[in-house]
């Protein structure tokens, strides 16, 4: 709608204008002017494109003017231009924002004020942009409901139901061996052999045993965030989500950053990075964190290694591989996409190349692709990116999608149905920012969310529930403490207990 204004109404500008920089045709402020060589009049370039339609002589001088004679007006006009403040364009509609003039097609091209229509079958209701997500999941009459991960859940009940199934039949089997075992030393201590008491104490005891571990096979805590690393500490703590509560754990053996962790066969692994004294690394550190993780769990060595010494990269767990893409190995940004499989033998596969270097970036995974958003391709925030690139796993071929509304780097970003939500970050001048959107993958659209409390780039962000939990990161006073994390339902962000070292 912006983009269709053909000038300013002098109304909108939160200061006054000086007449010398309206229009003579349709006597608002000057919107992309141009200017007739002879009487040095400006205009609108789509008011005197127009007019030169109907006639060939300017409609001040009288003198024979064509579009392709008309010339640009000194740069002093055009700074006085830009730096007029003004007010949105959806001020009527809540918007409050006052910008400077070169700042207003970005700003109106994201707004979340802007109208947008229910796209729900038989609703149809005009509504701001900014709560149409909200009104169509959550409040719209005409609304389907339909979890956002079933899916997924059905695929990994079937999968635990299959491992259940399989290990409560080698459990049988092992049982039944015990019970006949038991049943023949029973028969020997009635014959009078009562020295085999307690063997058949000590057999009746491992039945137990093995029943209880039958029991257990299904137990597991999905409500821990486990924290590790950061610029200035080596400290690992733990969240519990329902206890709202942090609890320490075992540190790590040197300090690393820019690093990548992910937890796969009940370790949390940490991969890659920059540590002190030692430079870009390739290794990877483990720690079992089953059945619960405290302090007298330690990390050791994976013998799994990144393809390069590596840190500023992303990656995701994809079938027993761990799938990374880009980073920085202290001499290049990297354009790889690489698999490393989780499980013997460990031999590195270079599948793709992006189309660009990216660091600083964020890969998620949606089904058999891989969603590559954001970053930069140098070590400058200058640099930074909007694209986003669909990796087809199977086919092996990458894809351009519709670009992110702005360049950012060091964002987090987590996966929401068929969404991905990008997280605060890092603008082109290396400001931190507190901007949330949600892009979809299908559509290639994106719709801004509420934003943090706190600016943040270098964060990270978790999903549990119908809530993304956000965590630290870095701004203009430096690295934070603070969590605070969003809820769908309620649509609102709220602060949660900070961590005990800023990372």
């Amino acid at each position: 709608m912006a983009s269709s204004i053909q000038s300013y109404d002098e109304e909108r500008f939160a200061t006054t204008v000086s007449r010398n920089f309206f229009c003579l045709i349709c006597f608002n402020v000057l919107k992309d002017p141009v200017l007739c060589p002879r009487s040095q009049d400006c205009f609108c370039r789509s008011c005197i494109t127009k007019h030169l339609e109907n006639s060939r002589r300017c409609p001040t001088c009288a003198d024979e003017l064509t579009v392709e004679t008309l010339a640009e007006p000194n740069r002093m006009v055009k700074d006085y231009l830009n730096e007029l403040n003004i007010h949105c364009v959806y001020n009527n509609r809540g918007c409050h924002e006052i910008l400077e003039l070169q700042h207003l097609d970005s700003h109106e091209a994201t707004c979340g004020f802007s109208p947008a229509v229910c796209t729900n079958e038989g609703c149809g209701v005009t509504l701001n942009q900014r709560d149409l997500i909200h009104h169509q999941s959550e409040l719209c009459e005409f609304r389907k409901l339909k979890c956002h991960s079933c899916g997924e859940m059905e695929k990994r009940m079937a999968n635990l139901e299959n491992n259940m199934k399989r290990n409560a039949a080698d459990m049988e089997g092992k049982l039944e061996a015990v019970n006949n075992e038991v049943r023949g030393l029973k028969t020997a201590l009635i014959e009078g052999f009562d020295e085999m008491k307690d063997v058949l104490v000590r057999m009746e005891d491992k039945i137990e045993e093995n029943t209880r571990k039958v029991r257990n096979t299904a137990s597991g805590d999905k409500e821990n965030i486990i924290v590790a690393e950061g610029v200035r500490t080596d400290s690992v703590e733990m969240f519990n989500w329902r206890q709202r509560k942090w609890s320490p754990l075992q540190s790590l053996p040197k300090k690393r950053f820019g690093a990548n962790s992910f937890v796969y066969n009940n370790h949390v692994t940490v991969a890659g990075g920059y540590l002190y004294c030692s430079g870009y690394v390739n290794d990877m550190i483990r720690m079992n964190i089953h059945p619960n993780p405290d302090l007298s769990m330690h990390w050791s060595d994976c013998p799994v290694k990144l393809p390069a010494k590596l840190a500023y990269h992303s990656s995701v767990l994809y079938n027993d591989h761990l799938m990374v893409t880009g980073g920085y190995s202290g001499n290049a940004v990297s354009d790889y996409i690489h698999e490393i499989p989780l499980m013997t033998p460990y031999t590195v596969k270079t599948l793709s190349r992006m189309p660009e270097p990216r660091r600083d970036h964020s890969t998620q995974l949606f089904d058999d692709n891989l969603l590559i958003v954001g970053g930069k391709t140098t070590g400058s925030y200058q640099d930074n990116l909007s694209s986003v690139v669909l990796y087809d796993i199977k086919k092996n071929e990458c894809k351009q999608l519709s670009p992110l509304p702005y360049e950012v780097s060091e964002m987090a970003t987590v996966r929401w149905g068929d969404n991905i939500v990008v997280i605060g970050g890092a603008d082109k001048r290396c400001k931190a920012l507190n901007t949330v959107i949600i892009y979809n993958v299908k559509t290639e659209q994106s719709h801004l969310l509420p934003p943090m409390r706190c600016k943040r780039r270098g964060c990270t962000a978790v999903v549990i529930g119908n809530n993304i939990v956000v965590l630290g990161g870095k701004n203009e006073q430096g690295e934070l403490k603070s969590v605070e994390a969003f809820n769908f339902e309620s649509y609102t962000w709220e602060e949660l207990s900070g961590m005990s070292q800023a990372r």
